[in-house]
């Protein structure tokens, strides 16, 4: 039998905890009957309630896709609206402005695909049954890489980008906020030796292992907050879920 399992961790970065700032990433799981998902968010550096935009995120992502359970056809339309429905009604009566956040998911519901969608900065990458790897990631060669798209009542659905796959073709997935995506040189190389090193590990023991990890980032851009996300399909005999 296959199912799905889901493991992750955020961690503020240096730069906020030496100004006392709180995390700004955020990072949810869901595993129910009708679907399994991940969802992250990065909250914009420099809004306000921010921490509170990318917590709205995730709880809005999850609830988006409870609406879709019953579809034969996911419409991505309706689906980013929906997020960003949920997520406006999650925030208020905040300004929106000042909650700004990026949103990042993978989801499955049973219909035999696996779909990712990304607003904003970080890396949604799939993990294939072959070994190779797809993924969706911010083109920021045409403009400032300080400026990033995010949640808003003005965000549409030509700001997403997004992809889907055969469930059976998807061995695992991976999401990361750009505290984690912008320091990789080998994007796929990551990718493959994260999903590697973390899949056989309960997940207590993989959300203890990443957040070490994340805590002790060697490269340059350290000082950012990051979040890794991971749902994973695992083979599990039908005597070990009785």
């Amino acid at each position: 039998m296959i199912l799905w399992k889901s493991f992750g961790a955020s961690v503020c970065g240096p730069g906020h905890i030496a100004t006392g700032k709180p995390n700004q990433d955020s990072w949810a799981s869901f595993h129910h009957v009708w679907g399994d998902g991940i969802a992250i968010s990065d909250g914009l550096g420099s809004k306000p309630f921010s921490n509170l935009g990318s917590d709205a995120a995730c709880f809005a992502v999850e609830h988006a896709f409870y609406a879709c359970r019953d579809q034969t056809e996911i419409d991505y339309g309706f689906l980013f609206n929906l997020i960003k429905t949920n997520w406006l009604s999650r925030i208020a009566p905040l300004d929106p402005r000042d909650c700004a956040a990026t949103c990042l998911f993978a989801f499955r519901l049973g219909d035999g695909a696996i779909r990712l969608g990304m607003l904003g900065d970080g890396l949604a990458a799939a993990v294939k049954a072959d070994g190779s790897i797809v993924s969706l990631s911010e083109d920021k060669s045409q403009g400032f890489s300080n400026i990033t798209v995010a949640l808003s009542p003005n965000a549409s659905a030509k700001d997403w980008r997004h992809l889907s796959l055969p469930e059976d073709e998807c061995a695992a997935v991976l999401l990361c906020t750009d505290g984690v995506a912008d320091d990789l040189d080998n994007v796929d190389g990551f990718v493959k030796g994260f999903i590697e090193a973390h899949r056989a590990l309960a997940a207590v023991s993989a959300n203890r292992h990443i957040r070490e990890m994340l805590e002790r980032w060697p490269t340059p851009k350290h000082s950012d907050d990051k979040t890794i996300a991971c749902l994973c399909r695992k083979e599990v005999a039908d005597e070990q879920i009785r």
